[in-house]
């Protein structure tokens, strides 16, 4: 888990692209950005944004060096990093939690399985 979290976080966020013989790069955007172009039209929060700030707000609790917060607030993580960065350590942070309490709905082989460990 901490190898996939290091990965995600230390990633490079641009890429080269080649846009009519002309070679540019493609930066990813942060999670702010995306939400700012996602809803300029109409103002509605879909499902999508609401994964996405509650992610950012799971990320602004959860995420420590040192002992201290790495970010300030959800709003912080949302202008510094991207969509995916924050859906991703979602992901890692989800599947740790199903590692050390996999919930009553588990299944009867997977809390056997526990059990035996």
């Amino acid at each position: 888990m901490k190898d996939a979290l290091y990965h995600l976080l230390n990633r490079e966020c641009g890429r080269d692209v080649t846009v009519r013989g002309q070679t540019m790069t493609l930066t990813l955007l942060t999670a702010r950005e995306l939400l700012e172009i996602r809803f300029a039209g109409d103002g509605e929060e879909d499902d999508f944004a609401k994964a996405l700030r509650t992610g950012a707000a799971l990320m602004a609790k959860s995420l420590r060096q040192n002992g201290a917060p790495v970010f300030e607030s959800a709003e912080a993580v949302l202008d510094t990093l991207s969509a995916e960065e924050i859906n991703g350590t979602v992901a890692v942070y989800q599947n740790w939690s199903k590692e050390i309490d996999p919930g009553f709905d588990s299944g009867e082989e997977t809390i056997a399985a526990l059990k035996k460990d």
